[in-house]
């Protein structure tokens, strides 16, 4: 587990998937212990793109009030970049703020998803490495949980002709 994550929260995961799956042995134990693992690190990647986005947020919101407001020519270019860093920073502080950005956006019939869509398109490049993570992740994921099913049907066979022995007195 990294630093920031809960030991207890990792321990109730594995908890639920022990009772979901209900393992029987070393062997189907090791594989819900892998699933459990594969599943914690998809949570993770994906806590992280949540991040990655919300930290391009402000990036985005000064492109996008800097493109509002050139070419609205509201404001003149000496002024420009400190007007718009300004008002970036004052909509994560100040509701009055965020509704006057908001009503500016809605002037260009935008939205608050404009920002978003920003904020995805700037961090693109760092979200990819992640996408083909995940990829990967649901894979191995998927597998283990097909190879948990094999391993039950190949001892299910194998005990079956043991099982309809009639029981020896």
């Amino acid at each position: 587990l990294l630093m920031t994550e809960s030991a207890e929260e990792f321990a109730s995961l594995c908890a639920f998937l022990a009772r979901e799956i209900k393992p029987s042995g070393i062997i189907e134990r090791t594989y819900v212990d892998d699933f459990a693992m594969i599943v914690w690190e998809i949570q993770r990647l994906r806590r992280c793109k949540a991040v990655i986005i919300n930290t391009a947020f402000r990036a985005a919101l000064e492109n996008l009030l800097g493109q509002l407001m050139r070419s609205s020519g509201l404001i003149s270019d000496d002024m420009f970049n400190a007007k718009v860093k300004a008002l970036a920073l004052s909509w994560f502080l100040d509701q009055q703020c965020k509704d006057q950005v908001t009503e500016k956006l809605g002037e260009f019939h935008l939205d608050d998803f404009a920002i978003e869509a920003e904020a995805i398109r700037i961090s693109a490049s760092d979200l990819e490495p992640l996408d083909r993570m995940l990829t990967s992740l649901e894979v191995r994921r998927d597998r283990a949980l097909r190879s948990i099913a094999e391993y039950r049907y190949a001892l299910a066979k194998q005990l079956r002709p043991t099982s309809d022995r009639p029981l020896e007195n």
